[in-house]
């Protein structure tokens, strides 16, 4: 009997299931850090997931108060959509696709496109999470996944990649922030 029950929801999601492929480029740092429209360290205040117009997949808007801005500066309050959520018992999952709970701790990297709702760079990638120092209190960075190096070249599991406190990865955004623009105002 268990066999049916399990051929018959294998069929159901076959029938009513579409398959989408998600591609992820990975980015690294000193990318998110060009591309961000804003970089935030802020502490989730909601999270509420919503059926998408067409009915067919659930996003999460995600309310965070903002505690300090790295990069820009978009207000008091920042309402975000991520893919995937839940809705009514109903559960979407993204492959990916960042999940925030409230009250957590993190430094986004938001990229604002025309109206819509802010989201973050690269899905996960522009979402990094804060975790407090058991033996100092100090609030700590988990690392950037890839780091350009001197050459130019992005090197995976380099040894330069590691954690930081808040105030290093702060001062690490701005000086990426800083030289980046002044290429590019020499580029004008």
């Amino acid at each position: 009997m268990n066999k049916c029950l399990f051929a018959t929801i294998v069929m159901m999601l076959a029938v009513l299931g579409r398959a989408e492929a998600v591609l992820v480029i990975p980015m690294t740092f000193e990318q998110l850090v060009d591309e961000a429209a804003a970089v935030v360290y802020a502490r989730v205040a909601n999270v509420r997931g919503q059926w998408t117009n067409d009915r067919r997949s659930i996003d999460s808007v995600i309310t965070v108060e903002p505690l300090r801005y790295l990069k820009g500066d978009l207000g008091h309050t920042i309402a975000l959509r991520l893919p995937g959520g839940e809705v009514g018992g109903m559960i979407n999952v993204l492959p990916g696709a960042p999940v925030l709970r409230e009250g957590e701790l993190v430094v986004l990297f938001l990229k604002v496109q025309g109206p819509a709702m802010p989201t973050t760079l690269g899905l996960g990638q522009g979402v990094f999470r804060l975790v407090r120092d058991a033996r100092t209190g100090v609030m700590l960075v988990t690392p950037p996944p890839l780091k350009e190096s001197a050459t130019g070249r992005v090197i995976r599991g380099a040894a330069a990649r590691r954690t930081l406190t808040l105030d290093e990865f702060a001062d690490s955004v701005w000086t990426r922030s800083a030289s980046s623009a002044a290429a590019k105002a020499v580029a004008r």
